[in-house]
């Protein structure tokens, strides 16, 4: 314990507030230097704790930006949640676009297609393969479609179908379609991927508080004299726990850059392999990784799961620990 730390611990109680704060702020600042040299003293020990706390970070964060990465290709998939409204099939063209029109103005409505008799007829000439035996039709038996593409806001099975009931009191409309089975399928496997994510972060966050408090209580143990010292001098638990912290505070800060540097490296190695996989099925998708914002949440977790679990860890042992 150096004199600097003794002298606060024994503070005069004459001394005025300025001098109180000034001497505050300088223990502050050595106890945060020591609190740094003292993971450093150690290091292959200590780095080691350092990568086990960023690797159970690593976990939870990693599943959630392939969480939010799968939403954001959700919403480029077209078809996930699209609309098909078959139309009389005497309308004009004229009908048709004011239809489409009208369609458009519905709220969530983003896009609408026409897709008139002649178009529906030759699209399924190309892709059923029966060109000769349709070509001897008498009329076009196909109806009129317009192809509504809802906002993502309304992607929902909820929202969806709502939208489809309003639809079907538009006259025109013979039939309102929507592939259901599948919009609902995949809300649920993105709500299950969530719940995950949830209940990933909050066992491995139990893990970290462990496995910094573990580390703490044998900082504490090996101090133990150092502190039997300083409390024969008059200084509170609270002074004594203040160095602790800030090793706790360091450990959660060099775990969460670490655990930032493995998520950064990951998702560069990962993102041409996904390109590529992107473009065989014609799509633009890019992995996207940490946010500016992302990444000070990612930080602000880790420090405070390290002080929590140093906190909690430091209280109990050292009043436990009294003066012989």
């Amino acid at each position: 314990m150096s004199s600097d730390q003794l002298t606060g611990a024994s503070l005069s109680q004459g001394a005025t507030i300025g001098a109180r704060l000034r001497m505050l702020g300088r223990l502050h600042k050595i106890e945060a230097k020591r609190g740094i040299r003292d993971i450093f003293s150690n290091p292959i020990s200590n780095l080691m704790t350092v990568l086990v706390i960023a690797i159970a970070l690593a976990l939870p964060a990693g599943l959630q930006i392939l969480l939010d990465n799968g939403k954001s290709l959700s919403q480029s998939w077209d078809g996930a949640s699209r609309i098909s409204l078959y139309l009389k099939t005497d309308l004009e063209q004229s009908q048709l676009e004011q239809i489409a029109n009208q369609v458009r103005t519905q709220d969530g409505v983003t896009k609408v297609d026409i897709i008139n008799q002649q178009q529906a007829l030759d699209d399924f000439k190309q892709s059923s393969g029966f060109a000769d035996a349709i070509a001897q039709l008498d009329s076009n038996p196909l109806p009129p479609v317009l192809v509504v593409q809802p906002a993502s806001t309304h992607n929902s099975p909820e929202a969806s179908e709502t939208m489809l009931v309003e639809f079907q009191t538009i006259p025109e409309v013979e039939l309102a379609k929507l592939d259901l089975d599948w919009v609902r399928k995949l809300y649920a496997m993105l709500q299950l991927a969530e719940k995950a994510a949830s209940a990933l972060g909050l066992a491995l966050a139990l893990a970290v508080l462990l496995i910094v408090g573990n580390t703490i209580r044998l900082s504490v143990q090996n101090r133990r004299e150092e502190i039997e010292v300083v409390k024969l001098v008059g200084a509170t638990d609270a002074f004594i726990r203040r160095p602790f912290l800030y090793t706790g505070f360091w450990y959660g800060l060099l775990s969460g850059v670490t655990c930032w540097l493995i998520l950064t490296f990951s998702l560069a190695w990962l993102k041409d392999p996904v390109a590529n996989l992107a473009g065989l099925y014609q799509s633009q998708f890019q992995l996207s990784g940490l946010s500016l914002l992302q990444s000070l949440q990612l930080l602000l977790v880790s420090c405070g799961l390290g002080l929590l679990g140093s906190w909690l860890s430091v209280g109990r042992h050292i009043r436990q620990i009294e003066p012989r």
